[in-house]
């Protein structure tokens, strides 16, 4: 799957990026979503919504663990009207 980053405007959304287009594990999908908007946050469209849909498959044999969501992660993604959606997929979907 990997990452897109739709923006909405009014009741319409269109594809605005995609991310890791290869990958499908989810702490590596965050690192590259955090890298992303670090270097594109303030080139960013204003005054819209975003969705960053981030699709992943279970990692084989996980005991817990993942990505760890940051304050300032967290903090950009409020500041610039951004929603997270985990889109998880079956291994078989690869």
């Amino acid at each position: 799957m990997s990452i897109l980053i739709r923006k909405i405007t009014g009741d319409t959304s269109e594809n605005y990026v995609r991310l890791a287009e290869e990958s499908w594990n989810l702490p590596e999908l965050f690192k590259s979503f955090e890298i992303w908007l670090n270097e594109h946050a303030n080139n960013l469209p204003p005054k819209h919504e975003w969705i960053v849909d981030i699709g992943f498959s279970p990692r084989e044999n996980a005991n817990g663990g993942g990505p760890i969501l940051s304050i300032e992660l967290m903090q950009k993604c409020i500041s610039f009207n951004m929603t997270i959606w985990l889109s998880e997929y079956s291994n078989d979907e690869e």
